[in-house]
């Protein structure tokens, strides 16, 4: 073979060599489009994750099973996964109001979340989808939302100091409401609707209800998950809740009360006992009680409701006709 049919065929072989790869190129560019896959039409895009979690909010609240939410911008499959989880933790946060917070958190039973990116236009967007389920529906809370109105109205607590109105809640709850030691009912027994329209629940039912009950009322208050101790040593899943009171939180297990017929596990600080026997889940550490500092003194109500209700007063005074006035003289 002479020198230059090696040189043509070296230049052949080269040019075959560059037609491949150009080809796997397009070939790559190809598969990448794919996996782009063209926008839904019919779905709004949010700026950002705080808008799509007020939709999924909405959504629970709503009772709906299945949910598509989409958000502006582009991610990788292991970032989908993360978006999926974070919106719902982000759609379940305590917000203040009574139907929304640990009142949806614990009562959704559980939630499939799957994702995809795709194109609107030229922009790249991720569309989520959720396939959820619930331990009650969205009927059922309209009779919830009645019956609280019903109780409120008959508990007559518009000049009742906090105290006063947690303390009658509480009682309400644990004289209306009987615990369901069987697996009759089991679902809509972790439920307010349980709780306050059959009148029969599990610890989750009391909560919730507490939960609900107290938001209503103006009186914050938090949902505890973790393991509760009997005096035999049993131990099993339970829930609790925090209540504020002029500023600090206590502890305060209606389950408990109800079930022993005491005030035995109403308004206790940190450091009397309580937590020997409730122990709180991994979900509520040290950050968590930051945010929400519990008592070191057990709440008197003689005492502490009177000096309490003595310093509302005094602010009430303060902004109402004092800083008026200021502004007036000036």
């Amino acid at each position: 073979m002479t020198w230059d049919k090696e040189k043509r065929l070296s230049g052949r072989f080269i040019s075959i060599l560059v037609f491949l790869i150009i080809a796997a190129a397009a070939l790559a560019f190809c598969f990448a489009a794919a996996s782009l896959s063209v926008a839904a039409e019919d779905l709004e895009y949010h700026d950002n994750e705080v808008e799509a979690s007020e939709e999924l909010r909405q959504i629970l609240k709503e009772r709906k099973s299945t949910a598509t939410i989409g958000i502006k911008g582009k991610t990788d499959q292991e970032g989908l996964q993360q978006i999926i989880g974070r919106l719902m933790a982000e759609a379940t946060e305590h917000t203040g109001k009574p139907d929304e917070g640990d009142y949806l958190l614990f009562q959704y039973a559980s939630y499939k979340g799957q994702g995809r990116t795709a194109l609107s236009g030229v922009s790249p967007v991720v569309e989520l989808e959720y396939d959820m389920s619930y331990y009650d529906d969205a009927k059922q809370e309209e009779e919830v939302s009645d019956k609280v109105k019903e109780i409120l109205k008959n508990l007559d607590l518009d000049n009742k100091t906090d105290y006063e109105k947690i303390s009658a809640i509480h009682d309400y709850i644990c004289d209306n409401i009987e615990y369901e030691s069987s697996e009759e009912g089991s679902d809509i027994r972790r439920t307010a609707y349980g709780a306050l329209i059959e009148g029969r629940a599990v610890c989750q039912g009391y909560s919730v209800c507490l939960y609900r009950l107290l938001l209503e009322a103006g009186i914050d208050n938090r949902i505890i998950f973790g393991t509760g101790v009997s005096p035999l040593g049993i131990n099993g899943p339970h829930t609790w809740n925090i209540v504020k009171l002029y500023g600090k939180y206590y502890y305060l297990d209606c389950t408990w009360d109800d079930c022993d017929g005491s005030r035995d596990f109403f308004l206790l600080p940190a450091g009397s006992g309580f937590e020997d026997e409730h122990i709180a889940g991994e979900n509520y550490g040290e950050d968590f009680f930051e945010q929400y500092p519990m008592a070191d003194e057990k709440f008197n109500a003689d005492t502490d409701g009177l000096l309490a209700a003595l310093q509302g007063l005094a602010h009430s005074i303060e902004e109402s006709i004092i800083k008026p006035f200021k502004r007036t003289e000036e």
